[in-house]
């Protein structure tokens, strides 16, 4: 029974180490500014005439805002708050630029005062700002730029304006990640700037994007030991089954979750073996056990330890075997980095899964909303069955002279009851991060159930021969 405590509370850890989020200190690296431009086609934050040029007004609808990225990849919309600022700059075509510190970080925006009296060719561009959608400007590791999300605002001598956006259909092909590598000689780059180059009509404008957090892709130009032991080898059958099946990701999950714990199975009926074992001890046990009762010198106490020994000898039980539940551990592990893993752009697999879609929902997605927390529930669902049945003892464990525990059996029965179902609310939670990681619990606690049953009866039969070989000597 304690066996299977320290298993639980084993996995309890893991599961709260897996799901939990970073602390600590997450300081502000980089800012990205949403350029004020004002309501659409009216441009009043974006273009002032010499009139108004001071009597700006910046605030507002689409008016100055940026985005904090942090050091462990996490992105705040922050509005601006405060007066213009006064470190101002203007050039002669009349664009002036702002710089404003925020976080000891140096930003800058720019408007544009039309003169009233324009020298040169009206249709010259003389400015290009934008704005940006979060995931426009903070990408995980291993991602490659892409310019969705992106709006660009070019602003030309006379005052007018086109936006460029995603309907025009060049949209991409004015974007230069100036040969960016999310990959370099230390592996994956992260907490890492770079600058991209947007060109439109021979008017070049520089902005940078970060590159931070995020889990590692599966690669192997960046793979440590148990990478190569484990997550590649898995990541591998799942890559197989998903590209039969079209590059279907929850097909992939499936018959790799079918094949890794097929495998692991021999690990699992060891631990049963060693638990019947156990069960068909506990008579020489606990009259060894009542032998020392009042016997605690420690001369009495060092003997019962070696009589405890040859009923452990006697009976086939080693502490190895009961170390055989921890050898599940790695594997569990493994196949969780690789669901959560195996998606990630830059990864050698991601091509082979990139089919996401699971009868409407979509896995590469996580806190999910409605759709997440049915499937969280489902997981809790399984997994509480699972544990249910699990922990019903079978036939041959009702009949050993133990319905009548001891009240320390009793709080060890009750205590791994609680650590049961705190769990399974872990387990729940721990999913809705991922709809790709409920999927695989799904899968791993029906195939589980499936694999409990079928143990439950070979162990009868088991524990049936292994008391008639005792009976016979």
């Amino acid at each position: 029974m304690s066996k299977r405590i320290i298993f639980l509370v084993m996995m309890v850890i893991v599961a709260i180490s897996l799901a939990a989020c970073g602390g600590g200190s997450d300081p502000v690296k980089q800012i990205i500014v949403n350029n004020p431009v004002g309501e659409v086609n009216s441009w009043e934050k974006l273009v002032f005439d010499e009139s108004e040029a001071n009597n700006i007004i910046f605030k507002g609808e689409n008016g100055l805002s940026y985005w904090n990225l942090t050091e462990n990849g996490v992105g705040t919309l922050v509005e601006y708050d405060g007066q213009l600022p006064t470190n101002v700059l203007t050039n002669d075509d009349g664009v002036r630029t702002y710089t404003f510190t925020e976080s000891e970080i140096e930003a800058s925006f720019q408007i544009y005062v039309k003169p009233d009296t324009i020298v040169g060719d009206p249709n010259d561009i003389v400015m290009v700002t934008f704005r940006f959608d979060k995931d426009s400007v903070l990408y995980q590791k291993g991602e490659m730029f892409h310019p969705d999300g992106v709006t660009a605002y070019v602003v030309y001598r006379d005052g007018d304006v086109t936006v460029v956006d995603q309907n025009d259909p060049n949209f991409t092909t004015y974007f230069n990640d100036n040969g960016y590598d999310p990959l370099d000689d230390d592996g994956f780059r992260n907490q890492y700037s770079y600058v991209v180059t947007f060109t439109y009509s021979g008017f070049e404008q520089n902005f940078t994007v970060y590159v931070a957090g995020g889990e590692d892709p599966i690669s192997n130009k960046d793979a440590d030991f148990f990478d190569w032991i484990l997550v590649i080898p898995v990541a591998f059958i799942m890559n197989f089954f998903a590209s039969v099946f079209g590059n279907n990701f929850a097909v992939g999950i499936l018959f790799t979750t079918i094949v890794v714990r097929t495998l692991a199975w021999p690990i699992y009926a060891k631990s049963n073996d060693m638990s019947i074992k156990m069960n068909l001890a506990q008579p020489d046990m606990q009259r060894v056990q009542q032998k020392y009762a009042t016997r605690k010198d420690p001369q009495s106490q060092q003997m019962m330890q070696m009589e405890m020994m040859q009923v452990y000898k006697k009976n086939g039980i080693s502490v190895f075997g009961c170390l055989m539940p921890f050898l599940q551990m790695p594997i569990f592990i493994a196949m969780y980095g690789v669901v959560r893993r195996i998606t990630i752009e830059g990864g050698m697999y991601a091509d082979s899964v990139s089919n996401t879609n699971f009868f409407g929902i979509n896995l590469a997605n996580g806190n999910d909303g409605i759709i997440g927390m049915v499937l969280a529930g489902i997981v809790g669902g399984t997994m509480f069955l699972l544990q249910k049945i699990s922990m019903k003892k079978p036939t041959y464990a009702k009949n050993t002279g133990r319905q009548n525990p001891t009240p320390q059996a009793k709080q060890t029965e009750q205590t791994m009851k609680y650590v049961s179902y705190f769990m399974v609310v872990m387990m729940a939670f721990a999913s809705y991060s991922s709809n790709a990681l409920a999927l695989y619990w799904i899968f791993g606690n029906i195939y589980s159930l499936g694999q409990t049953l079928v143990n439950r009866k070979l162990n009868e039969k088991k524990h049936e021969a292994l008391k008639q070989k005792q009976l016979l000597g």
